[in-house]
């Protein structure tokens, strides 16, 4: 049995907890399979899990003390003592909310019997005037360009939990935006990207991010995550990209539960550098070492949003 503590802004983008939980939850051994407890909130990496991190405060009922949940958890299994833990939910997960606004929905706990809950999949596609909508592109040659400079790379506040607005002016990163919301919109599970793309190099990365746009103009991100393009179809080969011609890139982004409040915005935004978070891909398709590039490459990356290459974000809404 095994009692993960997982963190919503845990870098890059906190996952790899809530996959042990799911995968010893369901595929473990006899004494592993129904005998887990998750708990997520919205905190860093390590360190005390208190109510801020990065430019957010949470309400005071973000924090959590977890060393009484570890004397409980131990005090069962080392110990031999009636503690409680085991009728104890399974899943104890905290949703977060805008912060700031006193009346906004979401900073709650929620309780529940497995992760993720169930939700309903949906699809933000991204569109030619750089909106994000429910519906694909209308448009048959929709396309979005961006130079990529691995020299001039772009400067990146934090990988998560900051106002990213400095980073979204870079003319190396492109955004997608929502309408204000009408009503507050829950997206609680995983949330993957599908782009489609072209670029004039060999290889390049892809590094995409989910935004909560405030009415104010912060753009705080959520999720975050990269993907390098040779390695699109797997980490065991590389396939590198053909000057010109269209490549799928799909990855997950992560896990967040999350209530957008209304007059707020979603955001994506698109790049190929982010430092000095990632080290900027020399983009020559050269084999990659520890030792600083000999050579790099400036890239046009575009990133298709048309009737056949329809670009998207996939989230589960709450």
């Amino acid at each position: 049995p095994c009692f993960t503590v997982a963190s919503w802004f845990d870098d890059p983008k906190g996952d790899s907890s809530i996959r042990s939980f799911v995968g010893r939850q369901h595929h473990g051994g006899a004494h592993s399979r129904g005998h887990q407890k998750l708990l997520i909130g919205p905190w860093p990496h390590g360190g005390s899990k208190g109510n801020i991190v990065g430019d957010l405060k949470y309400p005071g009922n973000a924090s959590t003390t977890v060393e009484t949940l570890m004397l409980r958890w131990f005090g069962h299994y080392l110990q031999g003592k009636d503690t409680g833990i085991i009728r104890d939910p399974a899943v104890r997960y905290y949703v977060t909310g805008a912060t700031g606004e006193p009346a906004a929905p979401g900073n709650v706990w929620r309780e529940a019997a497995d992760f993720p809950p169930p939700a309903t999949a949906e699809s933000l596609y991204f569109q030619k005037d750089g909106t994000l909508a429910s519906e694909p592109p209308a448009v048959e040659d929709g396309a979005t360009a961006y130079t990529a400079d691995p020299a001039r790379p772009a400067k990146m506040p934090d990988l998560v939990a900051r106002d990213m607005r400095q980073y979204e002016s870079d003319p190396g990163v492109i955004s997608f935006t929502s309408p204000a919301l009408t009503e507050p919109t829950e997206w609680t599970g995983r949330i993957d990207v599908e782009l489609f793309v072209t670029s004039t190099a060999r290889d390049t990365d892809f590094i995409v991010k989910v935004c909560d746009v405030y009415p104010d103009g912060r753009s705080i991100a959520l999720v975050n995550s990269i993907r390098r393009a040779r390695y699109r179809e797997g980490f065991e080969q590389q396939r590198f990209l053909q000057p010109e011609q269209v490549a799928r890139i799909a990855f997950d982004l992560g896990w967040l539960s999350q209530v957008f409040n209304r007059h707020h915005r979603i955001r994506v935004t698109v790049a190929s550098t982010g430092v000095p978070y990632y080290e900027p891909n020399p983009q020559t398709g050269d084999r990659i070492t520890s030792k600083p590039p000999l050579r790099t490459q400036v890239a046009v990356n575009r990133i298709l949003h048309n009737q056949r290459y329809a670009s998207r974000v996939l989230v589960s809404r709450g």
